[in-house]
């Protein structure tokens, strides 16, 4: 099976620096451990009166094509009928700012006030 190498070639793999800013590493072994030795949520909000939960992740993986995907994922789960959502960052700071706009509007949403 060829998988190991298919993987390298379509995808980049990245971990976090000092200062959270993505660096591309080479070596898939290396960033394996670093993604299983870190704590990848930056962010978890509950909703506890609907049961949803807003959460924001480093990914570390982009894939090369068609085009790069966002290293930071925001995901809503748990939200009844509107099932779950996803979106993309690039940059962890950017990733957050997202993060809170959804939260708040979702809170608006429960308020009756949007």
């Amino acid at each position: 099976m060829k998988v190991h190498s298919d993987i390298g070639h379509w995808s980049r793999f990245y971990i976090l620096d000092k200062k959270n800013h993505p660096v591309q590493v080479s070596d898939h072994d290396a960033w394996s451990r670093w993604m299983a030795e870190n704590d990848l949520v930056f962010r978890r909000t509950l909703l506890e009166e609907v049961g949803g939960t807003v959460t924001t992740r480093f990914r570390g993986v982009s894939e090369a094509a068609p085009v790069d995907t966002p290293l930071f994922v925001t995901r809503v789960t748990g939200m009844g009928d509107e099932g779950s959502e996803s979106y993309g960052s690039p940059t962890l700071h950017e990733a957050l700012e997202l993060h809170e706009e959804i939260v708040q509007k979702l809170l608006r949403q429960l308020t009756g006030r949007e």
